[in-house]
C-alpha cells in the first residue's frame, strides 16, 4: 500500500512540476505550432469562411477562383458578413455565389449554423477558412458539430495572418494571441463537451 501511495505522489508531484515549468518557461513554439491544422486544399461543394480577421474571406476568394468551390459561406454575424462579402466581391466572387449565415456570434455557432446550411444545399464536402491560430479550435468544434453527417470538411488556414511567421512565436503580440486561444480551448472544453 505504501508503495501505491509513493507512486501516486510521485506522479502528482511530477505532473505538477511539468505544469510549474511549463507556465514558467513556455515553450512558446511548440504551442504556437499545435495551434494550427494545415490541411492540402482540394475541390470540394463549398468553402466556409469564418468571421474575424480580413484575409479570411480574401483566402476564400482566392480559393474560390483557383475553381477549388462554387460557392462561399460567409458565417459569422451581420453586418461582419455582409462585409466579408462586398470584399470578396470585390476580389472576383460572383455575388450570386455567396451564402451569407449571419446568425452565429462564436466558433461554436458558426459550426452549427453553417451546418444548417451544408445540409439544406445538400453539400458533401467543405473547406473551413480562418486564421491559423484558430484552426485548432475551430477543427475540435466543426468536427464535433459534423459528427455522423458525412460532411468531408478539410481545414486551411489563411496564408497572410502574420501569426508567428518567424516559427518562434518571438513577437509579444504573438505570444497574446496564443494564452489567448488555449484559455478559449479551455473554456471550449468545459463550455461545449
Amino acid at each position: 500500500m505504501r508503495v501505491k501511495r509513493f507512486a501516486f505522489f510521485a506522479i502528482f508531484y511530477g505532473l505538477l512540476l511539468i505544469v510549474f515549468i511549463v507556465l514558467a518557461y513556455p515553450p512558446w513554439p511548440l504551442m504556437a505550432k499545435l495551434l494550427v491544422v494545415d490541411e492540402r486544399p482540394e475541390a470540394v461543394d463549398v468553402l466556409i469562411a469564418l468571421s474575424g480577421d480580413s484575409e479570411r474571406e480574401l483566402y476564400a476568394a482566392e480559393l474560390y477562383r483557383l475553381g477549388l468551390a462554387p460557392k462561399i459561406i460567409m458565417s459569422g454575424h451581420r453586418p461582419g458578413t455582409q462585409k466579408m462579402a462586398i470584399r470578396a466581391v470585390n476580389k472576383g466572387v460572383k455575388e450570386q455565389d455567396i451564402i451569407t449565415e449571419d446568425k452565429s456570434e462564436n466558433t461554436y455557432e458558426n459550426a452549427v449554423y453553417s451546418k444548417e446550411v451544408v445540409l439544406r444545399q445538400n453539400f458533401k464536402s467543405a473547406i473551413i477558412i480562418t486564421s491559423p491560430y484558430h484552426m485548432r479550435r475551430t477543427k475540435l468544434v466543426f468536427e464535433r458539430i459534423f459528427r455522423n453527417t458525412g460532411v468531408r470538411l478539410i481545414y486551411c488556414p489563411t496564408r497572410d495572418s502574420g501569426f508567428n511567421v518567424d516559427g518562434q512565436c518571438e513577437s509579444e503580440t504573438d505570444r497574446q494571441i496564443v494564452r489567448r486561444e488555449y484559455i478559449k480551448l479551455i473554456y471550449y472544453w468545459f463550455r461545449y463537451w
